[in-house]
């Protein structure tokens, strides 16, 4: 039986598959259309938002960081609570909001009530590796593989890394934030702060739960993506496994985030060109 024709919206993982979903929106061309065309929204909307007053900017980044939390404790507990009645106990590995897509729930406060260094820094993590952390489930939207994209499970994953985009964008867009070689360091540390806290939780969880595969912020094993899974192994094999989230702090972050940074600054520069342009010939035009 087709599966559009036997779930719920608010199914949970175990009944979407005992009726017949494995999946198959990940990756798919309905995936891909739905996120193509909620970035465009994002671009359209970032733009609109240019003739907005600062403050009404501040305070849309003000309800999100009031509201997004509060979302994301429904959604823990809208699967804790079908983990236990199917059996399984707390998801230690995977349920906890200590991913880098996560950092939206602890330093979108900062943008939108902060001042100083904190504000500039969260600012350009939300426009560099942020933005590849929203951007990375555009692309990869690991949920799908467990939920179809349009179920509570999907659309609650969908529209939390669309509003992780949306933030970037719209910080650039607005031009409250221009991102700068400057945000290649300062969007770092954001990420070198949470991992403090990451680091020793991921190898808590490892060492004591069954939770094993556990890898917040992609610090133990990164998805097991390219050589990194086996880089990892090696790693534990001999007792070494500290180094692989060193390794990703210091190399694959940094070098994640130049890539992004750099990318932000050419669309920026090409766009103002364009735009320089676009005034000029206007000009031309009204002096004739």
């Amino acid at each position: 039986m087709n599966i559009r024709q036997v779930y719920k919206f608010f199914d949970d993982s175990y009944e979407l598959g005992r009726n017949g979903y494995h999946g198959e929106d990940f990756m798919s061309p309905k995936q891909f259309i739905v996120m193509g065309s909620i970035f465009i929204i994002i671009i359209i909307i970032s733009v609109l938002l240019r003739r907005v007053k600062r403050e009404k900017l501040f305070t849309i980044y003000k309800i999100l960081a009031i509201f997004l939390p509060i979302f994301e404790i429904v959604k823990i507990s809208y699967s804790t609570y079908f983990d236990i009645i199917n059996g399984e106990t707390f998801n230690y590995g995977g349920i906890i909001p200590l991913y880098t897509c996560s950092m939206v729930f602890y330093f979108l406060p900062f943008v939108a009530w902060g001042k100083g260094k904190m504000q500039r820094y969260s600012m350009a993590f939300f426009t560099t590796i942020g933005l590849v952390a929203g951007l990375s489930n555009f692309i990869y939207l690991s949920s799908a593989r467990f939920y179809p994209i349009f179920s509570y499970g999907g659309m609650y994953a969908v529209i939390l890394h669309a509003l992780i985009v949306f933030i970037g964008m719209s910080l650039m867009i607005t031009e409250l934030y221009t991102p700068s070689f400057k945000s290649i360091y300062e969007g770092m540390i954001p990420i070198l702060l949470f991992s403090i806290i990451v680091i020793p939780v991921n190898f808590i969880i490892r060492k004591y739960t069954s939770d094993t595969w556990v890898d917040y912020m992609l610090l133990m094993r990164c998805e097991s993506l390219f050589f990194f899974g086996d880089l990892s192994n090696f790693l534990a094999g001999h007792h070494l496994l500290l180094l692989f989230p060193i390794f990703m702090l210091s190399v694959v972050y940094p070098l994640a985030t130049t890539l992004i940074t750099s990318i932000d600054m050419g669309v920026i520069r090409v766009v103002n060109k364009v735009s320089e342009k676009v005034k000029l010939k206007k000009g031309l035009v009204e002096a004739k």
